[in-house]
């Protein structure tokens, strides 16, 4: 028991003190939200693709990819895309709002809380599972998060309109681009991998602090009904589904933490611009991204203390 809970303590600890750190930075006026929300731009199209390149392209693919977890990850995400097309809409009317939480249920933070959690349990350089499954996992919460935002909204979804905002998403650009690199005879100069490195070996720290300068509960409006579905359903229902099913599934260890984060993460950052961009709610999908960050400290805890403890990861 005591084991487990430092476990689940050395997992959160690190994450809640960053964000802490950024609620105090803002808070104390030393940057203002306006500028960390350019600097949120500069994180999902730079820092974050140079980490999953990082991570893709140090992928040892000689023991193979976790195709089990690969294919079961696939289902679930196509089961959620499904939940996340039809229970919003029943649940607010607005269809802004119930596209947010379309997305909210599909698209969760998974390569940065993946590879913090990961990281702490089994040591650094020890998130391949993680990483591998962000392979399937990325490109499949963009393009479903597209078609989301967009059939709820307007209720039907532009094919080509669609596939050019997928390819153009840094996260799917950094992916190709990564396995495209592995792919050639020859290996990045290392004065170019030092940099790349470098960047992405700064991502997971800068982005909790970015996570905790944008999290001002004050300016959550009263849009308690759809923010309340949204809570619990990328919270609570998803997980409480979907992590039994991982573990009927036989996971365990580094497959379980995936899944666990999977499912389990808070909104990802980015569906806040995406939101915008597409002419959905942003508003809702910011409040979500801060209320869900939050929790998720608690819900991530209380997840690897009770998997942990069970021997299960």
């Amino acid at each position: 028991m005591r084991d487990s809970f430092i476990a689940a303590v050395n997992v959160v600890f690190p994450m809640a003190l960053l964000m802490a750190l950024g609620a105090l930075i803002r808070v104390k006026g030393v940057i203002g939200r306006p500028t960390m929300m350019e600097f949120d731009r500069l994180m999902f199209r730079v820092f974050m693709p140079s980490l999953l390149f990082k991570n893709i392209y140090e992928m040892d693919l000689a023991h193979g990819l976790a195709w089990r977890e690969m294919a079961f990850t696939m289902v679930c995400l196509l089961i959620i895309f499904w939940l996340a097309i039809t229970i919003p809409r029943r649940l607010v009317r607005d269809g802004n709002k119930a596209a947010v939480i379309g997305q909210a249920m599909v698209r969760g933070n998974y390569l940065l809380f993946g590879v913090a959690v990961a990281e702490a349990l089994y040591g650094e350089g020890n998130a391949g599972t993680v990483v591998m499954l962000s392979v399937v996992a990325i490109p499949a919460f963009n393009c479903l998060a597209a078609v989301i935002l967009e059939l709820n909204r307007s209720g039907q979804a532009n094919f080509w309109k669609l596939c050019t905002a997928i390819l153009k998403n840094p996260m799917i650009i950094g992916t190709l681009l990564a396995f495209t690199m592995k792919a050639l005879p020859f290996g990045i100069p290392a004065p170019a991998w030092g940099v790349i490195r470098s960047i992405a070996n700064s991502t997971t720290t800068l982005s909790f602090i970015s996570l905790g300068v944008g999290l001002d509960i004050e300016h959550v409006r009263a849009d308690s009904r759809p923010l309340m579905w949204g809570i619990l359903l990328r919270m609570v229902v998803i997980p409480l589904v979907f992590m039994p099913l991982s573990l009927l599934m036989g996971f365990r260890d580094q497959s379980l933490c995936a899944m666990m984060i999977l499912f389990a993460a808070p909104a990802a950052v980015s569906s806040y611009p995406m939101a915008v961009a597409m002419g959905a709610d942003g508003q809702l999908a910011g409040e979500l991204v801060c209320t869900t960050t939050l929790l998720s400290i608690l819900t991530i805890f209380l997840w690897t203390f009770f998997l942990h403890g069970m021997g299960l990861m």
